[in-house]
């Protein structure tokens, strides 16, 4: 009778061993789906050829965008820093500070709507936003337009790419097409999820912490870890930038912003609207507070009650979010 119980035990043991074996190689497909590329949505007239993508790549380098040609596309959104900049905010024209930091244009093409309170719907439409800050580019697109015309090797690529001279329609939709083409999908986590490398015991731990206690995939989820959620961080009482309510006028939408996404996070810093935190760990004890009340603040953002330990855990998992392949992905012209 002994001996029968004793291998009752081990079948059930065997069987509850299959049974979390199918379950973890299902939850790991299912992961694979969740943070597999969707597709791209874009104008069917604007769809990508190796010329457009050509005169969209030298026009986002060239400095001709500028009122003082001074600075172009890459001086703020610099390749080796996944295409975001190092600075809280960016110089324009003139040495004139910036308002907002510079996001990353990784996978800017999935994202759908455009500008820091996603107030532009199209990737077209953000290019002109730029060009007529005062505090960016200062200038003005017919006048860029005019400048370009007057340039051979543009006005060349222009009528081979879209069969018209380099007007405004062309810059626009040549900087799309090219912006399209920075996709970032070669990071540890990626390769993780194909099962292609393996993660440390603390990568472990931060992704359980991310996808559990911490709960940051409320808004950090899918492919791009953004749900492109418009939202109050909480990160002050009193803000100094209206958010999206500079667009709309409407109350409801006062410092509200777009989620941005956690892809090459660990390059992308500073970190927030504003560039105010310098590093990951001032992020993370930032959430960890559950921040700071505002009348429009999300109900999702409360106290975790992380430790040190599990702080730095998450930091780790974090870093496996940037892509490896991203400094070999572009040389500047």
């Amino acid at each position: 009778m002994s001996n029968f119980n004793i291998s009752k035990k081990v079948v059930a043991t065997i069987v509850l061993l299959s049974f979390f074996s199918c379950f973890l190689q299902s939850k790991l497909e299912h992961d694979a789906i969740e943070f597999s590329i969707p597709s791209m949505v874009f104008e069917k007239e604007n769809f990508a050829t190796n010329k457009r993508i050509e005169l969209g790549k030298k026009l986002f380098f060239d400095p001709i965008f500028s009122i003082d040609s001074s600075m172009s596309c890459a001086s703020c959104h610099i390749p080796e820093f996944a295409f975001s900049d190092t600075q809280k905010f960016s110089p324009g024209v003139f040495g004139r500070e910036g308002v907002r930091n510079t996001p990353s244009l990784m996978n800017v093409g999935f994202h759908p709507y455009y500008l820091r309170e996603g107030s532009v719907p199209t990737i077209e439409m953000q290019a002109l936003i730029p060009i007529q800050e005062k505090n960016e580019f200062a200038h003005n697109i017919v006048e860029i337009s005019k400048k370009i015309q007057k340039i051979e090797s543009y006005v060349d690529l222009s009528e081979q790419a879209y069969n018209r001279k380099p007007d405004h329609y062309v810059i626009t939709r040549a900087l799309g097409v090219f912006q399209r083409t920075l996709i970032s999908n070669s990071s540890k986590f990626d390769l993780y999820l194909k099962e292609k490398v393996k993660f440390t015991k603390q990568e472990k731990k931060g992704m359980r912490l991310f996808f559990g206690k911490a709960a940051c995939n409320n808004c950090h989820s899918g492919f791009n870890f953004t749900n492109y959620k418009l939202t109050n961080n909480g990160l002050y009482e009193d803000y100094k930038d209206e958010g999206r309510m500079r667009a709309t006028k409407d109350s409801n939408d006062l410092s509200v912003f777009k989620t941005p996404s956690l892809k090459n996070i660990a390059i992308t810093g500073p970190y927030m609207h504003d560039g105010s935190f310098d590093d990951l760990e001032q992020v993370i004890i930032h959430y960890n507070s559950g921040g700071k009340n505002h009348l429009n603040k999300d109900k999702l953002i409360k106290p975790l009650g992380l430790n040190k330990a599990e702080m730095q855990s998450l930091i780790s998992f974090l870093n496996t979010l940037t892509d490896i392949k991203l400094n070999k992905n572009l040389e500047r012209q």
